[in-house]
C-alpha cells in the first residue's frame, strides 16, 4: 500500500509534465501552420518561435519545442528538414539556456547586472536563434534554394530576429501571469 501511494504521488506530476510538453509541441505546430505561407523557405516568419523562450523556464520545453519543429518541418522539405531543423533547434535551445544562465552569473559576480536577469536571458536566447539560422540556411541551399548562402542566411536571420523580438513582448509579460517553471 505504501509503495502504491508513493508511485501515485509521483505519477501525476510526471503525467502533468508530459501533458504540458505535449501541449507546447502541439501549440508550436498549430502556430506554425497558422502562418504557413510565410513559415517555410528562405524568408520565414514563425510566431511559434516565441515558444523557444519557454526553454529558459523549464527543460521539458526544450524537448517539446524540438518535437513540434520535427513534426511541422515534415510539411516543407520532409525528412532532411525534420532532422536538421529539429537538431538545430534542440542544440540552440540548450546553447541559449546555458549561455543566458552563464551570462547572468558572470554579470552578477562582477556586479554589472543592471537589468532583470530574465531580460538578459531573453536577449541571449534571441541571439542564439539568429545564429541558429546558419545551419538552416545551409540546409535550404542543400535542398535546392536558388540563392547564395549569405543572402539566404541574412534573410532568415532578419526574419528570426523579428519573430523573436515580437514574441518576446508576448512571452515575457505572459510569464508574469503563467508559471512556466512549474
Amino acid at each position: 500500500m505504501t509503495s502504491h501511494h508513493q508511485n501515485s504521488s509521483y505519477a501525476p506530476s510526471r503525467a502533468h509534465s508530459l501533458v504540458k510538453a505535449g501541449l507546447v509541441a502541439a501549440l508550436y505546430i498549430v502556430l506554425t501552420l497558422l502562418v504557413a505561407p510565410v513559415a517555410f523557405g528562405p524568408v520565414q516568419f514563425r510566431i511559434s518561435e516565441g515558444l523557444n523562450y519557454l526553454g529558459l523556464y523549464n527543460k521539458r520545453y526544450i524537448y517539446a519545442v524540438t518535437i513540434g519543429v520535427f513534426i511541422v518541418n515534415y510539411f516543407q522539405f520532409g525528412p532532411i528538414d525534420m532532422v536538421v531543423g529539429s537538431a538545430a533547434t534542440f542544440v540552440f535551445l540548450w546553447i541559449g539556456r546555458w549561455a543566458g544562465e552563464a551570462t547572468v552569473r558572470i554579470l552578477q559576480k562582477t556586479g554589472r547586472l543592471k537589468a532583470n536577469p530574465m531580460i538578459i536571458k531573453y536577449i541571449i536566447m534571441g541571439i542564439s536563434f539568429v545564429i541558429q539560422m546558419l545551419p538552416i540556411a545551409g540546409m535550404l541551399l542543400f535542398v535546392g534554394a536558388e540563392a547564395a548562402f549569405w543572402p539566404v542566411y541574412i534573410s532568415l536571420a532578419i526574419s528570426e530576429a523579428i519573430a523573436m523580438l515580437v514574441t518576446a513582448f508576448v512571452m515575457y509579460p505572459l510569464s508574469k501571469r503563467v508559471d512556466f517553471e512549474a
